[in-house]
């Protein structure tokens, strides 16, 4: 498993860091285990899902957040 971490920004300007954790170690290791979709976390751990490149949904709440240049 690894994990990449970049910074988003909502609407009002508050930033906050996603999660992207891919299971390929997973699935390599167990020939039975097909999901190998990338999941998306906020830091406090609500799910996000991606748009497109830059925009993602928080599923909880619905609002979205953009990626950001760090």
């Amino acid at each position: 498993m690894s994990t990449h971490v970049f910074t988003a920004q909502d609407a009002s300007g508050r930033r906050c860091r996603i999660q992207l954790i891919r299971k390929h170690d997973t699935a390599q290791a167990s020939h039975a285990a097909t999901d190998t979709r990338p999941i998306y976390m906020l830091e406090d751990g609500s799910h996000v899902r991606r748009i497109d490149n830059d925009t993602f949904q928080v599923i909880g709440t619905g609002a979205y957040v953009t990626r950001v240049p760090e």
